[in-house]
């Protein structure tokens, strides 16, 4: 870094060249920075290529395990096959070679059959047989056709029965003797059912009479009553009022009088200042060797008492002294 050795004629100046400095400064600070993140970009770019050189070379192994275990399993897979293969071949072989053993059986044992000529002994037997199995289910069928017919007979003649019943229970004797009773019955429960009817009415008549009677009993007694307490009221506030008035006459009484007597006291006070200053006035004429004001005032002689201003002896009517007096 380049030093100006040349001295410096003013203070702008000197600012001037330490701004240089600092500029300079960052300047360098900057460039510096900048070529450490560039440093830093080129290492992370290096990285990342390696890391992708890397993961290729073990993308390609990884393909060609899998190429390599795809290509043993598919020779696994032929050798199996051509085992199982070889298998079925041999059960198809064996099933053939039994197929032909059965075949060479039914026809020893279709000629053994036509050898012993059994066939008409056997239809004929078979023949009883069937024979016989006839002859019993014709004879159950009989005898179930005979039960049925029974059961028939008898249903036919429940069911007669029962009609005969109902007839002679639907008949039109009985059908009115029914209507009769069922009416009658109708008519009597009506009939009470009125009765019951009427002795409700009466008994909620007169318990609503009774109710009435007590209910005007009760408002009777509770107008009495609130009529009472109005007149109480009202005499209460009469003699309230009374009193009220009788307090506020004897206040008023005590408020005069107390007036008078403050304006007594006062006119007193005024008449005793004004004798007193009456005494302290020398008219023209009048002996110099008269007594002393305070002896016309009974003082006892040799004790003047020291004179006070008129402003200072007389009293207002608002002197807290008059009022206590």
């Amino acid at each position: 870094m380049r030093t100006d050795s040349k001295e410096f004629q003013t203070k702008a100046e000197y600012n001037r060249w330490l701004v240089r400095q600092e500029n300079a400064k960052s300047a360098e600070e900057t460039r510096t920075q900048a070529k450490a993140g560039e440093e830093i970009i080129k290492e992370r770019q290096r990285r990342h290529t390696t890391q992708g050189l890397s993961r290729q070379q073990a993308a390609m192994v990884q393909m060609k395990k899998a190429s390599e275990s795809l290509e043993a399993h598919r020779e696994q897979n032929l050798t199996h096959g051509r085992k199982v293969y070889e298998e079925v071949n041999g059960w198809r072989t064996g099933a053939k070679a039994t197929k032909d053993a059965w075949a060479t059986y039914g026809k020893g044992i279709k000629e053994t059959q036509r050898e012993n000529n059994a066939t008409a002994a056997s239809l004929k037997q078979m023949s009883d047989v069937k024979k016989a199995k006839a002859a019993a289910t014709r004879a159950d069928d009989l005898v179930k056709e005979q039960e049925r017919a029974n059961l028939k007979q008898a249903r036919e003649k429940e069911v007669k029965e029962q009609a005969a019943k109902v007839r002679e229970q639907t008949a039109d004797d009985v059908t009115d003797t029914a209507k009769r009773v069922f009416y009658e019955q109708r008519l009597a429960t009506a009939k009470a059912t009125k009765e019951e009817e009427a002795a409700r009415a009466k008994e909620r008549s007169e318990k609503s009479a009774a109710f009435k009677v007590v209910q005007n009993q009760r408002r009777l007694k509770s107008k009495g009553v609130r009529e009472s307490a109005s007149k109480s009221r009202e005499a209460l506030l009469t003699e309230r009022a009374a009193a009220a008035s009788k307090l506020r006459e004897g206040k008023r009484s005590l408020a005069e009088e107390h007036k008078q007597r403050m304006q007594a006291d006062y006119l007193n006070k005024a008449n005793i200042v004004k004798g007193v200053i009456a005494n302290m006035i020398y008219h023209e004429g009048e002996p110099t060797g008269a007594s002393p004001p305070g002896a016309a005032l009974g003082s006892p002689k040799g004790s003047p008492k020291p004179l006070r201003s008129p402003s200072a002896r007389s009293p207002g009517p608002g002197t807290p002294g008059v009022e206590a007096a």
